[in-house]
């Protein structure tokens, strides 16, 4: 039945279970590009440990500022003032709540920041995959260290000792 508010259950309950399952799709989404982005600019000289690099910064750029949001809008809140009424009731007046506002300002600061730094990150993305290398199997620089470094690893794989 309908509560006292003239809100319906089944109503509240299908548009919680639609949001998070919305929510869940894109948040799927988000990290199939983010992984397909970073599994083609990984260096074959370095493989899994840089996959995990670049794994680990995106998922630190995401979580450490929830942390920060919720301690300002722990600082933010003015809580109310409740009273006990004459009839001893208690009333509470005031209070602002910051978690609005706040979001308010976000959503604001991350609109400027695609405005003003989204082509940068386009450029950053399309960068040939060449710019993402670590260089590590160049002849130059490290060639007897790789080269005793590939001979010890197929010996061992072909059962060898040395």
């Amino acid at each position: 039945g309908n509560q006292n508010d003239g809100t319906s259950p089944s109503i509240f309950w299908s548009t919680v279970i639609g949001s998070t399952a919305l929510q869940a799709i894109v948040s799927s989404l988000q990290f199939n590009a983010q992984m397909t982005f970073f599994a083609n600019r990984v260096d074959p000289a370095i493989g899994g440990s840089y996959m995990t690099l670049l794994n680990t910064a995106a998922n630190l750029g995401g979580t450490w500022p929830a942390s920060f949001v919720m301690y300002l809008v722990g600082q933010l809140t003015v809580p109310p003032v409740c009273k006990m009424n004459e009839r001893g009731v208690e009333v509470c007046t005031g209070g602002r709540d910051a978690y609005f506002p706040m979001q308010l300002v976000f959503s604001i600061m991350g609109c400027l920041w695609i405005f003003f730094l989204g082509n940068r990150v386009r450029m950053v993305s399309e960068l040939p995959d060449e710019a993402w290398r670590t260089h590590l199997l160049d002849k130059e620089d490290g060639e007897d260290v790789l080269e005793l470094g590939e001979s010890s690893i197929w010996k061992r794989k072909q059962g060898k000792r040395e």
